[in-house]
């Protein structure tokens, strides 16, 4: 089902753009700051403060990948080193455009940015969802990530760049993973397989897209972790679904991926308001939005306010008609997991037994951050809650009632 897009007046931040060389009002540069990220009341380490920029830059003379390059100017690389080689993850989960995917956008400006400040080599890639790739045991196969990412625009974006595309379908089921360390108190029964480009680099860059998700609820940066299991790993998160949120959340923070990650940057030309992840109500923010930080946590806390406000200023029937994220959501991965996957792709997964199954809990994403499981399995594993994450705009000014929304979804924490 394809929904046709709403009109931009469904915006997520406001500026006066007229022609005749007006700009829009109020684009002086700014900065975002999480001023606190040390644990409440926990023992863990106390951290520097972090920054992050929320980026709205106009559409009128500019264009995405200007948004991210000017988001890029505000971040801090001194982690970079001339040679290095960096991983950047991407959200190619099929063959839809952005906002299904990643934006190619942000993808050409990332890897520019990347080379001009040293890099040494630029990997970019993804491996699709079940749905539409399969790499099975026994290298058995159905389509290809390159063939999504040619359809999508990815792969054209990275080759363009400068970057090496890097899918991880084409190395093999058992040469291409690894199983990864095992986290204490985590909700993996087994260690999960993990691509072995996590391991070929010396950096890994997130890409994620911003939108809403017919079972998580929201994908942001968290859920992007999903492309890096192996296939009987994604079958272990969707088919023991009661801790379906925080299997996904962990695999950031396993020391693999954890040591490496350096930046998680979100660029969002539009998104899905309802439905996702493939389809749905789009919403058009009155911008190009970048959401930019070295903090994972951060950017999902910030990016999930930006979301649910688009949400409230995007009309659509859809919030309370199936197959919108809700009551349906636990059937709709229980028929993924048995029916779908394999229906479509002609090959088993797993061995769904409905006795067996674990039910996948349904959230209110709109109630605001400590009701979101990923963002409290993140802290607990960071040792706690950030006290205050403050937050101002980059680019143009915040709508009226912006500032509002961010503190009361925040429920203390986001502040701007």
């Amino acid at each position: 089902m394809t929904h046709d897009p709403i009109s931009r007046r469904a915006i997520l931040f406001h500026g006066a753009c007229a022609a005749g060389g007006l700009i829009l009002a109020g684009c002086a540069p700014r900065r975002v700051e999480v001023v606190s990220t040390s644990p409440a009341g926990g023992d863990g380490p106390a951290e520097d403060p972090e920054t992050v920029v929320l980026g709205v830059y106009p559409t009128q003379g500019g264009s995405p990948a200007q948004a991210v390059r000017q988001a890029c100017r505000r971040l801090d690389w001194s982690w970079l080193k001339r040679g290095d080689t960096v991983f950047v993850k991407l959200s190619c989960n099929s063959h839809r455009p952005h906002p299904a995917v990643t934006s190619p956008s942000a993808v050409r400006a990332v890897i520019r940015e990347l080379l001009e400040r040293g890099a040494g080599r630029v990997l970019a890639g993804d491996q699709g969802g079940v749905a539409h790739v399969r790499l099975a045991e026994g290298d058995r196969r159905y389509r290809s990530t390159r063939e999504l990412a040619r359809l999508n625009g990815l792969h054209d974006a990275i080759v363009e760049a400068g970057g090496i595309p890097h899918y991880f379908d084409e190395l093999g089921y058992e040469d291409g993973y690894f199983p990864a360390a095992s986290m204490t108190c985590g909700h993996w029964l087994e260690p999960p397989f993990l691509a072995n480009a996590v391991r070929q680099a010396d950096h890994i860059v997130y890409l994620p897209r911003l939108g809403t998700h017919v079972l998580a609820g929201c994908t942001h940066g968290h859920k992007l972790a999903v492309g890096w299991l192996r296939d009987d790993s994604r079958f272990a998160m969707h088919y023991g679904a009661d801790a379906f949120h925080e299997k996904y959340t962990e695999i950031s923070y396993l020391p693999e991926i954890r040591d490496r990650l350096r930046l998680v940057l979100s660029l969002s030309q539009s998104a899905f308001t309802c439905v996702g992840p493939h389809t749905g109500t789009i919403g058009l923010p009155d911008g190009w939005l970048v959401v930019a930080s070295r903090h994972l946590a951060a950017h999902d806390a910030v990016a999930a306010a930006a979301l649910t406000w688009l949400r409230r200023n995007t009309a659509s029937s859809l919030h309370i008609v199936p197959p919108a994220y809700g009551p349906f959501s636990n059937l709709s991965n229980w028929l993924y997991v048995s029916s779908v996957v394999p229906g479509r792709t002609g090959l088993p997964w797993g061995r769904p037994d409905l006795w067996g199954y674990r039910t996948l809990p349904v959230y209110d994403l709109d109630r605001g951050l400590t009701s979101n499981p990923a963002l409290i399995r993140a802290w607990a594993l960071l040792g706690g809650a950030p006290s205050v994450i403050r937050v101002q705009a980059d680019g143009c000014a915040p709508a009226p009632g912006f500032r509002s929304h961010l503190e009361s979804f925040g429920e203390g924490i986001l502040r701007m």
